[in-house]
């Protein structure tokens, strides 16, 4: 190697490591800040499936038409008395939770570093992240009294998709990549590694077995409802049909028509309601910036 390339090499190296220890640094003096977006973040996300699997255990028993996802779950909360200060609290823990996933994304909190199946971690942070940014303003919107358009915007995406070339591709793809994420989820609660990331010096054993039981049905109950939408997203591009696309909602509604319909809705429900309870314990035990850097 010549003096002129090592230069640069070492040099390199020093930018590296002083951009890495800045890094560091910025993260040290937002810690408090980032832990409580993270919380607030979980909050709200689990806010907002327990109301999705209370909403889809009504209809399973008869006493709702339909099942809703989360943007319908946010215009229910508006919709009750004080609704408007309930939204407000509940778009600021939305903006955390977004917040939060772009800390995992770009600062890597949890160590899934910078191979192959870690950046694909990230991505989806990333993805998550831009999920709960639109899901802040859509709660923002709803609190003036702004509706989302009747027309399904799920279906209008992919219509819009298929009419582009590598179009159906891309939406093959992404039904691929929600089929895969509803395994892991299955990969995660067979295995308990959601528990890696908890404060386990801070959970009591009263406490511990009751949040690791709702994990599970919980994750499982998730990976289901997102390996059909995966399924239906996978449908799309093969028939080249929107009308094909189901979002959270219809992927719900779907399960209501199967035999047994109402039980397996009713049993879904429940696991998405265990699964906004798992978010309630994340808020109070996950790990974060802090508490990585000294397990």
């Amino acid at each position: 190697m010549s003096v002129v390339k090592t230069e640069k090499y070492e040099q390199n190296i020093n930018i590296r490591h002083r951009t890495g220890t800045k890094t560091r640094e910025a993260l040290h003096e937002a810690e408090p800040a980032i832990d409580k977006f993270a919380k607030a973040g979980y909050l709200a996300k689990g806010t907002v499936y327990i109301l999705i699997g209370v909403l889809a255990m009504l209809t399973a028993i008869g006493h709702r038409r339909e099942t809703t996802d989360t943007k319908g779950a946010i215009e229910t909360i508006g919709a009750q008395p004080l609704g408007g200060v309930l939204l407000l609290v509940l778009a600021a823990g939305l903006a955390g939770f977004a917040a939060w996933r772009f800390v995992q994304a770009f600062a890597d909190p949890d160590g899934e570093g910078r191979g192959g199946k870690g950046m694909l971690v990230r991505a989806s942070y990333f993805g998550g992240g831009i999920f709960y940014g639109v899901l802040t303003y859509h709660a923002a919107k709803t609190i003036f009294g702004a509706r989302a358009s009747s027309e399904d915007s799920e279906q209008t995406l992919t219509a819009v998709l298929l009419r582009q070339p590598l179009g159906a591709a891309i939406i093959a793809a992404v039904g691929l990549g929600f089929a895969i994420y509803g395994m892991i989820q299955f990969v995660q609660a067979i295995r308990n590694s959601f528990t890696d990331t908890f404060k386990m010096d801070e959970i009591q054993p009263a406490m511990y077995r009751p949040l690791v039981a709702a994990a599970k049905f919980g994750l499982c109950a998730r990976g289901i409802v997102f390996g059909l939408i995966g399924y239906f997203l996978v449908r799309t591009a093969i028939f080249s049909d929107p009308e094909e696309t189901k979002g959270l909602d219809d992927a719900l509604a779907e399960l209501a028509r199967q035999p047994l319909g109402r039980w397996q809705l009713g049993a879904a429900a429940l696991g998405l309601i265990a699964y906004g309870l798992y978010m309630f314990g994340l808020a109070r035990y996950r790990k974060t910036i802090g508490k990585q850097r000294e397990s």
